[in-house]
């Protein structure tokens, strides 16, 4: 009993996060609709020409006044950061980032990655090796 107690006064704690205001949904679709129409009038037109020709769509996306969580601005590979290509995919996260995001910062930022990936390996392999019983052993 106290159990349900205990779990019915958190969920009624919680119970705002299923709450939205639909008007700012409404308003943030409509752009999105807006933004959608001109892009299929205009096939081929990229954000930066939007945003050089002063289109007022193009101001919407990416900044805190527009759609919120639609930022196509960044430089990231896939909206992943270059050291976390590094880090994990070592070698193959830096070529790809190199190649795809053609950005000199990610690029450096992936190969930070790769050598912490590299170091942060070898501690860990370092520190097995040696629970293992020595690295004569291995």
């Amino acid at each position: 009993m106290l159990l349900l107690i205990g779990v019915s006064k958190s969920m009624a704690n919680q119970a705002d996060l299923f709450h939205y205001d639909a008007v700012t949904v409404e308003n943030q679709m409509a752009q999105l609709n807006q933004l959608e129409g001109y892009v299929m009038e205009n096939p081929g037109i990229t954000l930066g020409e939007m945003t050089t020709n002063g289109n007022a769509l193009a101001s919407m996306v990416g900044n805190t006044n527009g759609i919120s969580g639609f930022n196509l601005t960044n430089d990231k590979v896939f909206g992943i950061p270059g050291f976390l290509w590094g880090c994990v995919f070592s070698w193959v996260g830096v070529l790809v980032v190199y190649l795809v995001g053609k950005d000199k910062a990610e690029t450096k930022s992936a190969i930070i990655g790769c050598v912490v990936g590299a170091v942060a390996y070898s501690a860990f392999y370092l520190v097995y090796a040696l629970a293992l019983g020595g690295l004569g052993s291995v």
